[in-house]
């Protein structure tokens, strides 16, 4: 991981917006990790509903892969998302919903849809951004970027501001515009962890300012540079989904 340690003050400030929001995006990928996390959706009233999922990513060159499969409560249990970061191009989502037993693949308008109910949306699960998207810095200082993006015409935000840490390339906060430039909802990272050289994120936060809705993410536990075998190709797959449903 690049930090502050390995690179001049000066140095950083003459990268670009897009070097710096390549450089967070390759701060986030690990190598074949396995997380226990706890989803938790929060009501605008403040009543809560617990769900607990397993997340598997394997890295194959500069292909990601992601495989969630929800284990409480009984009634999103079996509930799995395949998700592939195809760097070229939009990334590939499979859905398997044990109630209709079937995989369904999550594209156009549907990205755009609540994930099991949270304040995410499938579009703020990809990784890779479309080759449309244009970021500009708007403003930095000691701490950190803030990089607006203005992403490709099928998403579902006109405008998406990131605050990037300069001591690890973390993105701290990040913040969703609606199609009519109203601020949507905003993401949060209110923890993290070191393992070895690797920051994780271990609680973050979406806020929805129009709805007062939230939903907490936080890692339990976690396994990094798990060996292949453990997370194998058919992991990745809508007959493995099927099988484990």
């Amino acid at each position: 991981m690049i930090t502050l340690l390995a690179l001049s003050l000066s140095a950083l400030a003459q990268q670009s917006a897009a070097e710096i929001i390549e450089q967070a995006k390759q701060t986030q990928k690990v190598d074949n990790s396995i997380q226990q996390i706890r989803m938790v959706l929060v009501s605008k009233s403040g009543a809560e509903r617990v769900r607990e999922l397993e997340m598997r990513i394997r890295r194959d060159d500069e292909v990601l892969s992601s495989y969630t499969r929800f284990s409480h409560p009984s009634d999103v249990s079996g509930t799995q998302l395949i998700v592939v970061d195809n760097p070229d191009a939009l990334d590939e989502q499979l859905l398997y919903l044990p109630a209709l037993k079937r995989v369904q693949r999550i594209a156009g308008r549907a990205r755009t849809g609540s994930f099991m109910g949270s304040d995410f949306a499938y579009e703020d699960l990809e990784i890779s951004g479309a080759d449309e998207a244009v970021h500009a810095l708007v403003s930095e200082d000691a701490q950190a970027w803030v990089i607006d993006t203005t992403p490709s015409a099928d998403s579902s935000y006109s405008r998406i501001r990131t605050t990037v840490s300069k001591a690890d390339y973390l993105p701290r906060t990040v913040a969703y515009f609606d199609k009519k430039g109203e601020a949507l909802k905003v993401l949060t990272v209110e923890e993290t962890a070191m393992d070895g050289e690797t920051v994780i994120p271990v609680r973050s936060v979406m806020r929805n300012l129009q709805k007062g809705t939230t939903t907490r993410m936080e890692i339990l536990e976690h396994q990094l540079n798990v060996s292949p075998e453990q997370i194998p190709d058919e992991t990745f797959t809508a007959s493995f989904m099927e099988r484990n449903g």
